[in-house]
């Protein structure tokens, strides 16, 4: 995007369209197409063109489809004029029909704002347009997603290993860092030297979340989870039962904040020697989140989200995760996570669900990275 240009919908918008339809092949314009008084991409887009609005008994048949008999408001009439010599684009899922034609060089569509009558009008006609009218050349675009990746040593890294004609796009979210890969096929030689630096665990394919990765994998081995959380408070829980369908797969999270309740819920007795942010403490918490549940597969967390509480043998941000089946023994690491004491449960969090999903996966964690984030 090269620039953004507001104007008032009582004036200048019929100006812009002009100013633009000058500058590009194909001009998209979406919303306007109500039917109320302040809905003005019909009437602007014909002061741009030079030509009158038209009315179609045949739009207006279909939009009062739409309604119980009799029952269309007469404002819903606006929504069957058109600008003169513009086709007019079916609209399946809404009364705003959308249209396209030339003003000059340029080719002019105008779409329905509503995300839904937007995207079906996308899917319906806009891509087939598009493929049968513009050409681009030849090029690989893909989604992945980085856990637990600083943005800048990302940013760096892709610098270093892109090569020519290559370019990315980044987004990052806190948890994750949402990039893109547009370029010849050799980009997906930049993707695999992305996971041999960081490891597969954390440069996933697609637009991913890790609730919805473990999610998966519990679903797909027919495990349930249960997750025993101190310093994440709840949050594995919440991400996990943010998604539908999760109560197949996710028992509940005992939240064992207090000592007292670590050991009162899940039969703890390492606390007075190891301390509640250690390795033995969190894998009697999964024991016993194992033992209360009877789920198949655990989760404890336990740690220093800060802003106090840190030592320098444990500073703020030290985060023991255990993950343990009722087939195996617990798997216990340490992290040191960076950032303020929201950061540090949210990382803790994602870490918990990643390590848990490769304990279902078979993927084996040996990313330093992983384990020693800092």
């Amino acid at each position: 995007m090269r620039s953004i240009c507001i104007v008032p919908d009582s004036e200048g918008i019929d100006a812009e369209i002009r100013r633009l339809a000058g500058m590009v092949d194909l001009l998209l314009l979406t919303g306007g197409l109500g039917p109320t008084s302040d809905d003005m991409t019909r009437e602007s887009v014909a002061r741009a063109a030079g030509v009158e609005l038209v009315f179609s008994e045949e739009l207006w048949a279909d939009i009062k489809k739409l309604f119980p008999e009799g029952s269309a408001a007469p404002s819903n009439r606006r929504q069957a004029n058109i600008p003169a010599g513009f086709a007019p684009i079916a609209n399946t899922c809404g009364t705003a029909p959308g249209f396209v034609g030339r003003i000059g060089e340029s080719t002019v569509m105008a779409l329905p704002g509503p995300p839904g009558e937007l995207d079906m009008m996308v899917r319906s006609f806009l891509n087939g347009y598009l493929d049968n009218n513009y050409h681009a050349a030849a090029s690989f675009f893909t989604t992945w997603t980085a856990f637990l990746v600083p943005e800048s040593v990302l940013e760096d890294t892709l610098s270093g290993i892109c090569g020519p004609g290559e370019k990315w796009r980044t987004r990052a979210e806190g948890h994750r860092i949402v990039f893109e890969l547009e370029g010849p096929e050799s980009s997906f030689t930049t993707v695999e030297e992305l996971k041999e630096k960081f490891g597969a665990i954390l440069i996933r394919e697609g637009e991913k979340s890790a609730a919805q990765l473990l999610a998966d994998a519990l679903l797909k081995s027919g495990k349930v989870l249960v997750c025993a959380e101190s310093c994440t408070g709840g949050l594995i829980g919440k991400m996990i039962t943010d998604l539908p369908g999760s109560s197949n797969v996710f028992w509940g999270s005992l939240v064992t904040y207090a000592n007292e309740a670590k050991r009162r819920l899940l039969s703890v007795s390492a606390l007075d020697r190891y301390g509640a942010v250690s390795r033995e403490t969190v894998v009697e918490m999964a024991e016993g989140a194992i033992v209360a549940s009877g789920a198949d597969i655990a989760i404890a967390v336990s740690g220093i989200a800060g802003p106090d509480g840190g030592s320098e043998e444990k500073p703020v941000g030290t985060v023991w995760i255990a993950v343990k089946t009722k087939e195996s023994a617990a798997d216990a690491r340490e992290f040191r996570f960076r950032g303020d004491r929201e950061r540090v449960r949210l990382r803790a969090a994602v870490a918990a669900m990643l390590l848990a999903e490769s304990h279902l996966t078979g993927v084996g964690v040996d990313s330093d990275i992983f384990s020693t984030y800092t």
